[in-house]
């Protein structure tokens, strides 16, 4: 037997682990590029994963974000829309306690009254055709100073007290108008035996000039504050 065939069966155990460690190393390389790749794979799903959940997060913020602007915007158009509703509502209200004032500083002027007992009794007596002493004018005690005249009778008659009615009854008569009191307030004119009264009182004719007045009030304060 010579060298060569003597070491032959040691060659190929040497070849063989040569070979198997080859294929280990590759396999492990194999292995390792794969573990490399699948690595490589997660770190880029995740990465898309937090791009998507970021997006989604960006875009609720914003969602959320505008939602919070349009509330506000919403808020501060209801308070400017009640503010002015406010406003309205007390120059409304100012408008009406001035209307008052003026008709009770009217209703307080003897010249005014004068004029007015006089038209409104002449009035009424033509629409009604009332023959004499059937319109009674109702003063109020106060505006003819009952109380004085009844203790100063006699003055009365020597026309020292209540100029204002003296004068005013005289034109009345004329009229066939007879004269009376009440312990209210205004103005009241009674058709003898009708049982009908016009309530004329400052809170009445206030009133009626407000239901005149106060819808064009309100109409030029809606052309004047939007």
């Amino acid at each position: 037997m010579n060298h060569t065939e003597k070491h032959h069966p040691s060659s190929g155990v040497e070849a063989l682990i040569e070979q198997l460690r080859d294929q280990g190393v590759q396999k492990g390389r194999e292995e390792a590029d794969q573990l490399l790749k699948d690595a490589r794979q997660k770190a880029n799903q995740i990465l898309d994963e937090a791009r998507h959940d970021a997006d989604i997060l960006r875009q609720q913020a914003k969602k959320e974000a505008e939602q919070t602007r349009k509330a506000g915007e919403d808020a501060l158009k209801m308070a400017a829309r009640d503010l002015l509703l406010t406003l309205k509502e007390t120059m409304a209200l100012s408008f009406a306690d001035q209307v008052e004032r003026l008709v009770e500083q009217q209703m307080d002027n003897e010249e005014f009254m004068r004029r007015l007992i006089l038209e409104l009794a002449g009035k009424v007596r033509d629409q009604s055709q009332l023959t004499q002493h059937q319109i009674e004018i109702l003063l109020p005690d106060e505006f003819i100073g009952l109380d004085e005249l009844r203790r100063n009778a006699h003055e009365y008659r020597q026309g020292h007290l209540s100029q204002f009615v003296q004068s005013l009854s005289a034109d009345l008569l004329r009229e066939g108008v007879s004269v009376s009191s009440h312990s209210g307030r205004g103005l009241r004119i009674r058709l003898v035996g009708k049982e009908v009264e016009i309530d004329l009182t400052d809170a009445s004719i206030a009133e009626v000039l407000l239901k005149h007045l106060q819808p064009r009030f309100r109409a030029l304060l809606e052309g004047v504050i939007r």
